[in-house]
């Protein structure tokens, strides 16, 4: 197969979203198919992922920041509003992201903003990258034609990007969402807002010939929505980051039990608080235990570790790339995985949880219990879910047990992960693919 891939996210930057769709392109081509892909430039996040697949048919396309010119008028217009206030004895606001509330004038200001966003950044703020993409794309196939155009968002401005393309060339396109869009519950947007992100999702998918998701609550959803073929792809693990189903390791070679975890968190949706309160019962028990969060901002960890009484126990570490990441998963003794605690996160199985079940190491779920992933370590006896720091408590201290006796959690079986590596996903994605691209 010829195929065309459109995404924002695409190796070097360091995100899952790359880290999924670089290995899906790096799949087909090692399958022998003919892949071109356009991605985005600039990101802002690192960019240490290896790339994995052949330069010369990747076309990288700078992003124009459809927000530049309100930002570059409204920030001197701040500093006027508080200067203001602080001149008439009111109080100012240090913040550079939002209007001093105590102005009504910063307040008719930051709904000119809000107004601004609403209208504009639509799908999304990268919607400054449409017009470079579409013109990256038809640069591509000039002198190649796609059997199929595959595009993976969010951002969701990737997928009006390929349903562009494929008017112009004729040629099928596939939507894979790797989030939610026009339902996502973490969107707090205003009702207009959210019935106009229903509009043009409705009329973006109705051109896909199929869809592809990450679950299988969100593809009910979406059949029933859509009525389309549809695919559910987990996002999986790659064997050859985890080449060693049975090496036992010392973690860290540290003689506390760490618990690990990787990425950023949603402050109040996801939230350590069960496992901070959980060490706080545990009293001098706990001392022999570290909580350690890498590539996550302190300011959504530590306060809350302070507020439990147990700040000395968590560590915060910058990000790191993505080998080192999956090294350090490794080598915890727990791993920490964080869901919403509400209905609306059934479908949301993010993809570190893959990695973690390929590290073989406990997984303690806190947030929504029935979700998929604490489904998943359920059904496979692959760590503990819970939100009650009582059981956490006492799950914590049969890991400690297990640490002073074997210097270390024991490894789970490699069977913990068996079927969910991404090679066995992406056959399953490729034969799908296949199959429209087959039919009249």
């Amino acid at each position: 197969m010829k195929i065309l891939v459109v995404s924002w996210y695409f190796p070097p930057v360091n995100t899952i979203g790359a880290v999924r769709v670089g290995k899906f392109v790096r799949f087909l081509i090692e399958q022998g198919h003919d892949v071109g892909v356009v991605a985005g430039a600039e990101w802002g996040h690192p960019e240490t992922l290896p790339l994995g697949v052949p330069l010369d048919r990747v076309a990288y396309v700078r992003s124009r920041d459809v927000n530049a010119l309100p930002n570059a008028i409204i920030r001197p217009v701040k500093k006027l509003l508080r200067r203001g206030g602080a001149a008439g004895g009111a109080p100012s606001s240090s913040s550079t992201d939002s209007a001093p509330t105590g102005s009504s004038g910063a307040s008719r200001l930051r709904r000119l903003s809000d107004l601004y966003v609403n209208l504009t950044n639509l799908p999304d703020s990268h919607i400054g990258w449409f017009a470079g993409a579409l013109k990256g794309g038809r640069s591509l196939c000039r002198s190649w034609h796609p059997d199929l155009i595959f595009a993976s968002g969010p951002p969701f401005t990737a997928l009006l990007v390929a349903q562009r393309l494929s008017a112009r060339l004729r040629v099928p396109w596939v939507a894979e969402l790797r989030d939610r869009w026009a339902d996502d519950p973490y969107d707090e947007i205003v009702p207009w807002r959210a019935r106009l992100n229903q509009w043009l999702e409705r009329r973006v998918l109705r051109s896909a010939v199929a869809l592809v998701t990450v679950t299988e609550p969100w593809a009910e959803f979406y059949r029933a929505k859509y009525q389309k073929p549809l695919a559910t792809i987990y996002n999986g693990y790659d064997p050859l980051d985890f080449p060693d189903a049975t090496a036992t390791e010392t973690p860290f070679a540290n003689p506390n039990l760490v618990i690990g975890y990787t990425g950023g968190i949603y402050p109040g949706r996801r939230d350590p608080t069960p496992l901070f309160d959980a060490l706080h019962l545990l009293g001098s028990r706990a001392h022999r235990i570290r909580v350690v969060f890498c590539g996550t901002d302190p300011a959504h960890v530590l306060p809350l570790a302070e507020r439990a009484g147990v700040r000395s126990l968590v560590e915060v570490r910058p990000s790191v790339p993505y080998k080192e990441s999956l090294e350090f998963q490794r080598n915890a003794d727990v791993l920490l995985l964080m869901q919403w605690n509400d209905p609306r996160e059934q479908g949301n199985c993010p993809g570190k949880f893959f990695e973690y079940m390929a590290s073989l190491r406990p997984v303690l779920v806190l947030g929504l219990e029935d979700g998929v992933p604490a489904t998943i370590v359920r059904q496979r006896s692959a760590g503990f879910c819970s939100n009650d720091p009582q059981r956490i408590a006492e799950q914590l201290t049969v890991w400690l047990r297990d640490k002073e006796k074997f210097g270390h959690t024991p490894m789970l079986p490699a069977s913990t992960r068996a079927g969910l590596s991404r090679t066995i996903q992406y056959e399953r994605l490729e034969k799908f693919l296949g199959d429209l691209v087959k039919r009249p």
